[in-house]
Parts: C-alpha cells; sequence; structure tokens
C-alpha cells in the first residue's frame, strides 16, 4: 500500500508548474517560488482528465485528479488538497495544512485511502543548505523527501529515501519562451527491489491567463510527445 500512497503524493509533482522565467527579481523564498506562480495568486484549482482515443475532453466532465491550493499574500502555501478517483483503485484525498512562513515551514496531513483507511502525520521542513530541504515525517523519520531548488528556488529534483535507500529520483528540466513555461520535462528513476525503473512525463503548456500563468497543459508519457495522455486545466484566483 505504501507504493500506491506514493505515487498519489509524487502525481502532483509531475504536472507541477514550476519556473518565473529566466530570472527573478524575488529573493526570498516562498512557495509561490517554487510552484512558478505569477502574480498575487491567491488560489488555484487543476482538474486533471484521461485523454482516450487522442480527444482531449472539456473541463466539464468528471476528473480523476483535483488539487487545490491557497497562499497568503506572501506566497506562503495556506492548504493543499488532492482528490483522486482513479477506476483501478478507488477514491483517496490528502489535505495538508501548512503553518510558518518563508522557510520555517510544517504540516499536517490528513489522508483518506482508496481501502478505507485513515491516516494522519505532520512534516516539517529541514534545510540542508540554502536550496535543499527534507521534508521529514515526524510519525516514521526513516522516510525522507530531499528536494533541490536552483537559485531562483524553482524545483530541479526530488528524492524519495528509505533511511540511506533511494526509492524514486525526479528530476526537472522547465524550457521557456517569451519568459513564459512552455514545456517540462520530468525523468523519474524508480527503484524496487534492486531494479531501476525509468519513467518520462512531458508538459505541454497551450493557453496562459493574462498573469502568464498556464491554464491549459498537455500531458505525455514519451519523450516525442506522440500521445497525448493527460490534460490539465487551471483556475487561478487572485488577490
Amino acid at each position: 500500500m505504501k507504493k500506491i500512497v506514493l505515487l498519489l503524493l509524487l502525481f502532483p509533482l509531475f504536472f507541477s508548474c514550476n519556473g518565473q522565467g529566466n530570472k527573478t527579481t524575488e529573493t526570498t523564498y516562498s512557495q509561490k517560488l517554487e510552484y512558478g506562480l505569477k502574480g498575487a495568486v491567491k488560489e488555484v484549482v487543476t482538474y486533471i482528465h484521461t485523454v482516450e482515443d487522442g480527444k482531449i475532453p472539456a473541463n466539464t466532465g468528471k476528473p480523476f485528479g483535483k488539487i487545490t491550493m491557497t497562499f497568503d499574500k506572501m506566497g506562503n502555501v495556506i492548504t493543499i488538497n488532492k482528490m483522486w478517483d482513479i477506476k483501478s483503485i478507488g477514491k483517496s484525498e490528502f489535505l495538508s495544512v501548512f503553518s510558518g512562513k518563508g522557510k520555517s515551514l510544517s504540516y499536517k496531513e490528513t489522508a483518506h485511502l482508496y481501502d478505507g483507511e485513515h491516516t494522519e502525520n505532520s512534516y516539517k521542513y529541514i534545510w540542508l543548505d540554502d536550496y535543499s530541504y527534507n521534508v521529514r515525517s515526524e510519525k516514521d523519520s526513516s522516510y525522507s523527501n530531499i528536494i533541490t531548488l536552483d537559485k531562483n528556488y524553482r524545483l530541479l529534483k526530488s528524492v524519495f529515501k528509505k533511511e540511506e535507500v533511494v526509492e524514486s529520483i525526479q528530476e526537472i528540466e522547465t524550457i521557456y519562451k517569451n519568459n513564459k513555461i512552455q514545456e517540462i520535462a520530468s525523468t523519474e528513476t524508480e527503484t524496487t527491489d534492486g531494479k531501476k525503473t525509468v519513467s518520462y512525463r512531458i508538459q505541454v503548456a497551450q493557453e496562459y491567463d493574462n498573469e502568464g500563468n498556464p491554464t491549459v497543459l498537455y500531458g505525455y508519457y514519451d519523450l516525442n510527445k506522440q500521445k497525448v495522455k493527460h490534460v490539465l486545466y487551471k483556475e487561478y484566483t487572485y488577490y
């Protein structure tokens, strides 16, 4: 079960729109920088739909994933709510409530899992240097999630470990055009029973709002972007 829960937690990272162009004038860390949001964002709602037979669904049907994030005026995350309804396993929901500002962060997560299990856990950001931190579980310190950022606090890498054993590595490359995100390429290397598997997820922005935040994105699982697997619709509310 831990494996499936880990995948559900990782999935939003595959589709996070990190990066604000090649430069930023902001020097104080906030999670808004990490998620690459432009403008005074108050809330972001992401709807994730499956694409079947090459037909792009409108954002009127039932998504299999919905992610709602709220921010304060300084760009600190207040809450993250993730809801998944995956046919093969059922429904799951995760609610994270954050405390703290800037780099001094912690959060409490409540999970209602597909198998009926209810869990609660608390996490704390432990900064390893200026641009990397470990998200440490207070309940089970054997697991760690080490995040690496670039000099503008954009997401570069996420490493999941149990004790000293690396279970998953996600590396992200972002391509820009006209100071807007054009494409995000994610490479994940997963290790199970000593065997490594590599998978790719490519996200390509199709439309933007007036602030330059992407509102429609196509998701691919192949580097050649031959077949759209998912479409993401994003709705933004600003202060």
